[in-house]
């Protein structure tokens, strides 16, 4: 019997973590302009701030929903002491 249904596409699974509204802003526009080729399947979420971004990934890792997890900050503006026990936090 033909197949009448178009194969479905398993593409790879990336999930960017973004710091802030600008950030987010910013991947999402580049998701919306189709930057990325469609094998891969991004999902942009918002932590809020540079506090919750530890426990998101570490909920998105411990989940194994994505076969990347990306975390994208600021890291030159203040205050430089937060970045060092984010860093920490993911490395642990």
């Amino acid at each position: 019997m033909k197949r009448r249904l178009p194969p479905k596409l398993n593409g790879h699974k990336i999930c960017i973590i973004c710091e802030g509204d600008e950030e987010y802003d910013y991947l999402f526009r580049l998701k919306e302009l189709q930057v990325w080729r469609k094998q891969y399947s991004v999902k942009i979420k918002k932590a809020g701030s540079i506090d919750n971004i530890s426990a998101m990934y570490q909920n998105e890792y411990a989940n194994d929903n994505y076969e990347l997890v990306f975390i994208f900050c600021d890291t030159e503006i203040t205050p430089y002491e937060q970045n060092a026990p984010l860093k920490r936090s993911l490395t642990d």
